[in-house]
C-alpha cells in the first residue's frame, strides 16, 4: 500500500492480492497513518489490487466499515473493476452505501463538492 496527501485527502493505493493477512495488515498500517496525521477524509484506489476469493473481499468490506465507524474518517473507493464492484453491492447496507468513483482525482474533487447546509432566514418585519 502507498499512501499519501491531495490536500487534506488520504490517498491509499493498495497493490497484490486481497486476503485475511493482507487485510489485517491493511487494517494496522491505516490506524497508524490516521493516528500520525489525522484525516477524515479518505480514498482508496484499488486499481492495482488482485482479487483472491470471497473471504477476502468480505473481511475487507468489513474492515472498511469499521474503519469508519471508528475513525470517522469518510472513505471513497476507486479504480474498481467490475468484479470488485459487484462484490461490494453485495456486501454494503443501504444505509451507508460505498461511494464509488473512476480515479482518484474524481473521489478526491467530491470532498469539494460536498453539499453544503444552507442557511434559513427570516423576512425581516418592516
Amino acid at each position: 500500500m502507498r499512501a499519501k496527501h491531495s490536500g487534506a485527502v488520504l490517498v491509499l493505493e493498495l497493490e497484490g492480492q486481497l486476503d485475511f493477512e493482507s487485510t489485517q495488515e491493511f487494517e494496522r498500517t491505516c490506524s497508524e497513518l490516521l493516528q500520525k496525521k489525522p484525516s477524515d477524509q479518505v480514498v482508496i484506489s484499488l486499481e492495482k489490487l488482485r482479487f483472491v476469493g470471497s473471504s477476502g473481499i468480505g473481511q475487507f468490506i468489513n474492515v472498511l466499515k469499521g474503519f469508519n465507524r471508528n475513525h470517522k474518517a469518510k472513505t471513497k473507493l476507486c479504480n474498481l473493476s467490475a468484479e470488485f464492484q459487484r462484490m461490494f453491492k453485495v456486501h454494503q447496507t443501504s444505509r451507508k452505501p460505498f461511494e464509488v468513483f473512476s480515479n482518484i482525482d474524481e473521489a478526491v474533487a467530491s470532498f469539494d463538492s460536498s453539499p453544503r447546509p444552507r442557511l434559513r432566514t427570516k423576512p425581516l418585519d418592516n
